[in-house]
C-alpha cells in the first residue's frame, strides 16, 4: 500500500460506518462551536463512543468539557504527512507512487535507483525490455533514462544481445545473476552480461 494510502486508512475506516459518518458530518457542519456534550450523552452511550472512536482517528477533537468539533482538515493533514517523511530522502522524491524527479546528486541517485531495482525486479528473474519498459513507466515517463541509469549503475545486468534483462548480483548476497547462473538456471536468451 502506498504512504499515502496508509495514511488516509484510519480516516477511511473511522468513516466506514454509516452512523460515524452521519455524526462526523453533523460535526463539520456545527462548525468551531461543535455539539454539546449534553446533547452527545443525551444521544446515548453509543453517540459518545462513535465520538471517541472519530477522535481517535483524529478526525475530531474532544474539548475538556466532552465538547466535540470536527477536523475536516484531517484527510489533508494526513495526505501532508505521507509526502513528507523526514530522514528519508528517497521517499520525497515520489508523488502518488510516482517520481517527482530524478535526483543529480550522485549519492540520491543511487539511493533511488537501489530502491526502484528492490521494488520492481525479483532476483534471479529475466525480463524483455518491454518488460523493463513498463515496470519502469509506472514511476517515471523517460523511463529508458531508468533503464540506462539501471544498467550503467551495475543494478540491472543487459543480456549481450541487448534484448534480456535482470537484477544484478549483489556483492554478499547470493541474489541476482551470478547465484542464478552458479545454480545453473540461466535466463532465457543466453547469459546476462554487464552492459558497457
Amino acid at each position: 500500500m502506498s504512504p499515502r494510502l496508509t495514511a488516509v486508512a484510519p480516516l477511511a475506516s473511522a468513516l466506514a460506518d454509516p452512523e460515524r459518518l452521519r455524526l462526523f458530518s453533523r460535526l463539520v457542519l456545527a462548525g468551531p462551536d461543535g455539539l454539546d456534550p449534553a446533547e452527545l450523552r443525551a444521544e446515548g452511550a453509543a453517540a459518545v463512543r462513535q465520538v471517541q472512536r472519530l477522535a481517535q482517528a483524529g478526525l475530531a477533537d474532544l474539548g475538556p468539557d466532552g465538547r466535540a468539533t470536527a477536523r475536516p482538515d484531517a484527510f489533508a493533514t494526513a495526505l501532508g504527512s505521507a509526502d513528507r517523511q523526514p530522514g528519508d530522502e528517497v521517499a520525497q522524491l515520489f508523488r502518488d507512487g510516482r517520481l517527482t524527479a530524478v535526483p543529480v546528486r550522485p549519492a540520491l541517485r543511487r539511493a533511488l535507483l537501489e530502491h526502484l531495482a528492490e521494488r520492481v525486479f525479483e532476483p534471479g528473474t529475466g525480463y524483455t525490455e518491454p518488460e523493463v519498459n513498463i515496470a519502469l513507466r509506472q514511476y517515471w515517463d523517460d523511463f529508458p533514462a531508468l533503464r540506462r541509469y539501471l544498467v550503467e549503475g551495475g543494478l540491472l545486468e543487459r543480456s549481450a544481445d541487448g534484448r534480456r534483462y535482470r537484477l544484478a548480483a549483489r556483492p554478499g548476497t547470493g541474489t541476482g545473476s551470478s547465484a542464478d547462473t552458479a545454480s545453473g538456471s540461466a535466463t532465457v536468451g543466453g547469459p546476462v552480461t554487464p552492459a558497457a
